[in-house]
């Protein structure tokens, strides 16, 4: 695996996704886009392995567009990540040219499984199973409760901040800055910052931390 493309019109779950697949996949080259046009440019920049693609993203008709990205792209995996529930029309994006599909709702380690699995050439559509479902609302929950320092710890290692540039913004010592993310990773239940930042901007810690400021 050498080169992904992120293609959500969404900043949040692009960072969320940035960093499960950049966690998954060592020394991978992430690029990022927001629209079709600039979709278009990056492919024609260079080849990618994989594009994640959300079917609700500005310019695309899904699928066309799919049937015209797998034609100019015949080595590339096409996965989409997206909200779209009916069967019906995943199967259609599917014989389309997509290779698989993983619902958005889907927690952070369940949409790792996914993408390991389309990238060892199965046919994959995954709607979250109970399991999944049932830890992406308590991922959801853990950080809708987590104390406001905490929150602002999160929200700045999702924005790539080191220690130092955290403890630095909030006018904290290292030492504290240390603490709450130890304090995160145990209420979390992850083992490093890219799980932790993973986690936190796919349930909305950036969102929900503007809304805190505003308020």
């Amino acid at each position: 695996m050498n080169s992904v493309i992120i293609a959500d019109d969404h900043p949040v779950f692009r960072v969320g996704l940035n960093f499960i697949v950049s966690d998954l996949f060592d020394g991978v080259e992430v690029r990022e886009t927001g629209d079709m046009k600039g979709l278009g440019r990056i492919l024609r920049q260079a080849p990618a392995d994989l594009l994640l693609l959300d079917v609700f993203f500005p310019g695309l008709e899904p699928e066309i567009g799919i049937m015209e990205i797998r034609r100019n792209n015949p080595l590339m995996a096409i996965l989409i990540v997206s909200m779209l529930t009916g069967q019906a029309a995943i199967e259609r994006l599917m014989r389309a040219g997509a290779n698989g599909f993983i619902s958005k709702s889907s927690a952070p380690d369940c949409i790792k499984r996914g993408l390991r699995q389309v990238m060892d050439g199965e046919r994959v559509i995954y709607f979250p199973s109970p399991e999944c479902a049932k830890r992406a609302q308590q991922g959801s929950g853990l950080i809708d409760g987590l104390p406001p320092r905490q929150m602002q710890v999160l929200r700045l290692i999702c924005l790539g901040f080191s220690n130092k540039e955290i403890a630095r913004d909030l006018k904290i010592s290292l030492s504290t800055v240390r603490a709450h993310i130890s304090a995160l990773f145990q209420k979390l239940d992850v083992s490093n910052r890219a799980a932790a930042a993973s986690y936190g901007s796919l349930y909305g810690i950036l969102d929900l931390a503007d809304q805190a400021e505003d308020g």
